[in-house]
């Protein structure tokens, strides 16, 4: 069985990507060539509750706060690469319940229920809202217990009920406890059943788990087919980046797929909360 502390050949340091897994020791980044899964090892050694990452930053939630570290500034001499992660200050935050990027920048929100835009150049940050059971964030939208709110100059309600998860670039797509929905004139149905995750490129491919398993849809308004992962396990988050999809599993596998099929390593952690893959969009 391979371990954290495994170093398997890789090739070129060039073209890779880095996906971060968190879980309940502390935040795995794995470094991923297409679909080749190179080394991968423990850099943030806290749980971590909720992570998020664009083209240049990564974002921790953590129980103490937010932390943060450019992408630019990780140690790639090591393999795989380190990251100093940064708290940020200023912030009134209980446990972090999700983090993300809206338009603006990043975004956290706590188990007390507060929304935060957050500038991490400074100490100047806003609450945008307040809403109980925040469960994830993305592209200015925020899934929740009441629903799905989006976050503009304030946190407003669009709609639905029991969201677990939301996709919020191209086409708004929303994981409920009712089902799986798309935005268009109102929140239309595009499966039944209940959901807990969903994720998308923005450009026409997304996926989403449910009770059933993983369901991918392969281009903007086609079909939701079930696709089966290279391994047995229940999915307990998906993400888009890099040209990449990552899937990581409860059982701590992750499966990456850059177009030409699935591969898989199990990284030996309990607890998996969130997968990020670094270059997701934004905004």
């Amino acid at each position: 069985m391979q371990t954290l502390s495994e170093k398997r050949v890789f090739g070129a340091k060039t073209g890779t990507t880095d996906v971060f897994v968190a879980t309940d020791t502390g935040l795995v980044v794995v470094t991923v060539s297409a679909e080749q899964i190179g080394t991968f090892g423990l850099t943030h050694r806290e749980p971590v509750t909720a992570v998020a990452a664009d083209a240049e930053r990564v974002l921790l939630g953590t129980d103490d706060g937010l932390r943060y570290s450019p992408l630019d500034a990780a140690d790639r001499a090591s393999s795989p690469p380190e990251f100093a992660f940064e708290a940020v200050d200023g912030l009134p935050l209980d446990r972090v319940a999700a983090v993300g990027f809206g338009p603006a920048g990043p975004l956290v929100a706590d188990d007390a229920g507060g929304v935060f835009a957050v500038d991490l150049e400074s100490e100047h940050h806003e609450q945008e809202g307040e809403t109980a059971g925040v469960r994830a964030i993305d592209g200015g939208l925020v899934a929740a217990a009441s629903g799905v709110y989006r976050l503009d100059t304030e946190l407003t309600h669009v709609g639905l009920d029991a969201a677990s998860d939301v996709a919020g670039h191209g086409v708004p797509l929303a994981a409920t406890d009712n089902g799986l929905f798309r935005l268009g004139n109102g929140w239309l149905s595009v499966a039944n059943g209940p959901f807990d995750g969903v994720a998308s490129d923005g450009h026409g491919h997304a996926s989403a788990v449910g009770s059933d398993g993983l369901r991918t849809q392969a281009e903007a308004d086609g079909g939701w087919d079930r696709e089966a992962l290279p391994v047995d396990e229940a999915v307990a988050d998906i993400a888009y980046g890099s040209g990449l999809r990552a899937a990581v599993t409860e059982a701590g596998t992750l499966c990456v797929n850059a177009g030409d099929g699935w591969r898989h390593q199990r990284l030996g952690v309990p607890g998996v909360t969130g997968v990020a893959v670094a270059g997701s969009e934004s905004a």
